[in-house]
């Protein structure tokens, strides 16, 4: 043996994996650029022109928003008091310039509305020309006059010229988070005319916000879908190089979304195209990897085309959600099922993800008097009561290899100069003996669907979002005072003791193991949602429990230790 691999891990070994590691942060920060993969331009979507009313005033300058002063022009503005919410609407597009939800849960983002000083983007404005549809509505922009309803329950615009009449009726439904949306078109030329109704969604994001940091995906990282029957489009950020996703025949919803929150845009009757896109907003000269370049988010419903007749009238309903994934009020929302529930998105494991929101929400309800951090713990236990026969079969094979260590200890000194023929040995050993190499780690493989099921309802749950337990100020937050990183590093020191080394590895990589993975799983814990670290402070705590039990055990029954070499026969004892 070397000197470098007697003492460990040699010095040329270390620089070599520097390196390594070197050569690929430089490639994941400059390869796209050299490669040319990444173009840090603005993608090129075709110019929206809007046609203005004779008298008319548009807003001064359309700039990014936040990018000095906009000065939009305000219009007449209503009010609608919903349940668990304020809107405001204005008359410039008859769209939202407000949407405040009334938790102070959700004091941030509190306001849904992030595009107010942008008529074109404002949520919930419709417009009604197309190509080929053009001659029903003279105009995309217009001033529209309003009638509120009593109560703050709601607005209608009305908008009339020789050719058309046009009242839409935006109103608080029972249900919270939610706006009712009623269009109507009625033709009044003498002859037949053709409009397209197109209603939509909008978010203004900074790359600052939707970026994530090391182990943890931003709460505020956007996505677009289009909702058909059963079926969910998904697109991110980075799918719209090319431009608008268009999707024909939706019948369900076009939204916005991101972790906690959904805007989404519900037919009520019919069906339309989904139109979405995250459109690059930059300042001249701006990158797109700069923190402050931002997107809008468009989703839209685009309806068919439709000619009337003289005096015909058409209707177009929508409902409109805007407020947290609260998976009770997603199942209801536009009246119930289908309803949102699948705006949020559990990955693959979701079939697995839906049965743990189901056990958390039992615990809270009922046993954890509505505190969702208890309730975690719970969650936690029960799963591990309810794994335990695979855990079982685990601990079962990881015992009768540890019977078998003295003598794969001779094989390995039998046959210490010959790799091959020590393997052949060991396989003979363990056909011999009746024992599984792999027994312990199938169980565990059959429960990693489990584990990353519980990492995704967890990172997606907006019952966590600004709720407190014990010390953490929000569980859908990194403990801001690093206590939970701390422990659980300690707690995978411990767990590293407790388990066998590994064959074959050189002791001073055993050391360093020992020392490296807490201080990765510290690093991690740094980032993740607290909530995350407590089912895995809870989980430690359980396994760390269950290896002394077994440690007890195996000791009366004889059996070598996993932390340590067994004793030699003979020896003293020190």
């Amino acid at each position: 043996m070397s000197q470098g691999s007697a003492g460990g891990i040699d010095k040329s070994t270390i620089l070599r994996w520097v390196l390594i590691a070197a050569v690929l942060i430089l490639a994941w920060k400059f390869g796209p650029q050299v490669t040319g993969c990444n173009n840090n331009k603005a993608q090129e979507l075709p110019l929206e022109t809007y046609e203005s009313a004779p008298g008319y005033v548009p807003d001064a300058v359309e700039k990014p928003i936040g990018d000095g002063p906009n000065k939009p022009q305000e219009g007449e503005l209503c009010k609608i008091a919903g349940v668990r919410y304020d809107a405001e609407l204005s008359t410039r597009g008859a769209a939202l310039t407000h949407f405040r939800m009334h938790d102070g849960q959700y004091a941030v983002p509190g306001d849904m509305s992030t595009t107010p000083d942008h008529e074109r983007w404002r949520s919930l404005r419709t417009l009604f020309r197309g190509e080929g549809a053009t001659d029903q509505v003279k105009y995309d922009r217009f001033d529209w006059k309003l009638e509120r309803l009593p109560g703050d329950k709601g607005c209608v615009f009305t908008y009339a010229d020789d050719a058309v009449r046009i009242v839409k009726k935006v109103t608080a439904t029972e249900r919270p988070f939610e706006l009712a949306v009623e269009t109507s078109v009625q033709n009044l030329a003498d002859g037949p005319k053709k409009h397209q109704l197109t209603i939509g969604m909008y978010a203004f994001r900074r790359l600052s916000e939707v970026k994530g940091s090391l182990g943890r995906v931003s709460p505020f990282q956007t996505e677009l879908s289009c909702a058909k029957q059963k079926d969910v489009t998904r697109k991110a950020k980075d799918d719209f190089k090319e431009g608008w996703h268009r999707e024909a025949d939706v019948d369900r919803y076009a939204s916005i979304n991101n972790a906690y929150f959904t805007q989404a845009l519900m037919l009520d009757g019919g069906a339309a195209e989904c139109r979405v896109v995250a459109e690059d907003w930059l300042a001249p000269g701006q990158a797109k990897d700069d923190d402050n370049a931002a997107s809008v988010y468009h989703a839209r419903l685009v309806y068919p085309i439709k000619e009337l007749g003289k005096q015909e009238t058409v209707t177009y309903k929508q409902n409109a959600y805007l407020g947290p994934k609260e998976r009770q009020l997603l199942a209801k929302a536009g009246g119930g099922a289908p309803g949102l529930l699948d705006t949020i998105y559990l990955g693959w494991f979701a079939p697995v993800a839906r049965v743990l929101v189901t056990i958390l929400n039992f615990f809270h309800d009922k046993i954890a008097f509505g505190n969702w951090g208890l309730a975690i713990i719970l969650m936690t236990l029960s799963i591990r009561l309810v794994l335990f026969p695979l855990q079982f079969k685990s601990i079962k094979s990881s015992l009768e290899m540890r019977k078998l260590r003295p003598e794969l200890e001779e094989l390995g000194k039998k046959f210490k100069d010959d790799a091959q023929a020590r393997n052949l040995a060991t396989m003979e050993l363990y056909k011999k003996k009746g024992v599984n190499p792999l027994g312990g780690c199938l169980p565990q493989l059959v429960q990693m669907p489990v584990w990353f099921a519980m990492y995704t309802t967890l990172q997606t749950s907006v019952e966590m979002y600004h709720t407190k337990f014990l010390w953490f100020a929000d569980l859908s937050a990194p403990d801001k005072y690093y206590i939970q990183p701390a422990i659980l590093g300690a707690m995978m020191f411990l767990q590293q003791r407790l388990m066998p080394p590994q064959p074959g590895m050189d002791p001073a990589q055993q050391k360093m193991m020992n020392w490296l993975m807490p201080v990765v799983f510290i690093v991690m814990m740094l980032f993740l949602p607290a909530a995350l670290g407590l089912y895995s402070m809870t989980n430690s705590f359980l396994f760390i429990a269950q290896t002394l039990i077994v440690e007890r055990i195996a000791a009366r029954a004889g059996i070598p230790s996993a932390a340590r070499p067994p004793a030699v026969k003979g020896a003293k004892a020190g």
